[in-house]
């Protein structure tokens, strides 16, 4: 890479940022302060009552303490949410009951774009492409149970004693869980209903965006374990680095640790297993990332910490944001325009699939710059591979794709699923489709296909 490549590649990460700073505080002071669980949903239902089109708010459900785990979803025309064209992002916060400075930060972003939308052109645009889901607390038992203290484990574990961030499935731990604390359990069932593209667990103890792997058997604790996605989540830690007001500077910012451009590799760090991390990229195919807020657990001072949590993390947040629109995005159906789900997106030389998830077939697939092979599979239908496509930095590449069946009722094609089942699609560099198929005798009974059943569907 050349010093000029690198230059451009730091200054697409970090840019420019145009949203209007604002500190929700100034207006509703108790945004400074240890407030409660109880706060959390009373301050989802004004915004929900002040903000109907922009807000929607729900519960995963009760803790065993008898708390909800509160949850606030913030989009334009957010009645829609669930149907909308647009990728989703998850941030959740407090996993950790005696790590608060998440919970401070998200409430305020909540609040944040709810009143700054009709002020700010740059809040309407995300909105207007993003579907933001944000849980402020997702351990609030070990929160109501947590002491100031910079370390220690006083509200760490839920009320049960489980450490959340050692309680998800993963493929590389043998045997079967028995149990998963119910905190876990409503996480796990909101992941599913909840597809996002985008996702940050926020945290505390250190200064430092964490990524991809967490933890790999056959990799030992201190060493580098790469992800298929490494240099992807590489640039994705660097944007809320780099646009963080001090978490990139080169030093032992919390007594041992010095982290090269305020990032780190999961295991590298020190290894972790059955962490929420790994298991949304691994499992839901959600790009999520790890943020450290700060060296302190639990500061005694509030105001001062969730002052200085907001301001520092304020153009981070934005930034990242934006990466669930980048990459490649699009639409997979059938011929007659029915949308399919549960479609294989498989970007050549990537060794990690993602699934279409979205109920109207809309997907969104997190690349860097370059030039991809990318193919569309699902159980029953031609594979369809689009070749040379180009995915640039500024917006994502626009690639749709219309899955042929194999057979149907009427018996035409009865194919075995062999190497060959594949159509190809050439595809300029803007992302343009010429609706050309290779002159084989498989693409052939293909288009036979789709004219008898055109033909049989208006007969």
């Amino acid at each position: 890479m050349t010093l000029v490549t690198a230059a451009l590649i730091v200054l697409a990460v970090v840019g420019s940022n145009a949203f209007q700073f604002w500190d929700p505080a100034e207006e509703f002071p108790q945004l400074n302060t240890y407030f409660d669980n109880n706060y959390i949903g009373q301050s989802f239902e004004t915004l929900q009552e002040k903000h109907p089109d922009l807000v929607k708010i729900s519960s995963l459900g009760k803790t065993p303490g008898d708390n909800d785990i509160h949850e606030i979803t913030i989009t334009s025309d957010v009645s829609n949410w669930q149907t909308a064209n647009k990728p989703s992002v998850k941030y959740v916060a407090n996993m950790h009951g005696n790590e608060v400075r998440g919970r401070g930060l998200l409430l305020k972003f909540a609040y944040y774009l709810a009143m700054s939308y009709e002020s700010d052109q740059d809040v309407r645009d995300i909105m207007a492409t993003t579907v933001f889901h944000l849980l402020p607390t997702i351990n609030p038992d070990g929160f109501a149970t947590a002491t100031k203290s910079c370390s220690g484990v006083d509200g760490r574990y839920t009320s049960d004693g489980t450490d959340m961030n050692r309680d998800f499935p993963s493929s590389w731990q043998s045997g079967t869980r028995l149990k998963f604390a119910n905190e876990t359990k409503m996480l796990m069932n909101y992941a599913t209903r909840v597809p996002a593209v985008l996702g940050i667990s926020f945290h505390d103890g250190a200064l430092v965006t964490n990524y991809p792997w967490d933890g790999v058997p056959d990799i030992l604790s201190g060493k580098y374990a790469a992800s298929p996605d490494d240099a992807l989540f590489i640039t994705m830690a660097k944007t809320y680095s780099l646009n963080h007001k001090s978490m990139s500077k080169r030093a032992a910012q919390c007594g041992q640790d010095d982290f090269k451009d305020g990032i780190t590799n999961g295991n590298k760090w020190y290894k972790v297993f059955n962490g929420m991390q790994d298991w949304n990229y691994m499992y839901n195919d959600c790009f999520e990332v790890t943020i450290e807020l700060g060296c302190c657990k639990y500061p005694s001072d509030a105001a001062d910490t969730f002052g200085k949590v907001w301001s520092d993390n304020f153009n981070s947040i934005l930034k990242f944001s934006k990466l669930a629109n980048s990459g490649v995005k699009g639409r997979a159906t059938d011929y007659f325009g029915n949308p399919l789900t549960d479609v294989t997106i498989t970007v050549s030389g990537i060794n990690k699939t993602t699934k279409v998830r979205h109920p109207e077939g809309y997907y969104w697939r997190p690349l860097l710059g370059g030039t991809y092979n990318i193919s569309a599979s699902k159980h029953g239908y031609y594979t369809l591979a689009r070749k040379s496509i180009v995915v640039r930095e500024e917006e994502p590449t626009q690639i749709d794709f219309i899955l042929i069946p194999k057979s149907q009722d009427t018996g035409v094609i009865e194919d075995d699923t062999t190497e060959n089942d594949t159509t190809e699609d050439d595809t300029t560099e803007n992302g343009t489709t010429n609706n050309t198929y290779q002159d084989d005798p498989t693409n052939f009974v293909v288009l036979f296909s789709i004219m008898f059943n055109v033909f049989s569907a208006f007969w």
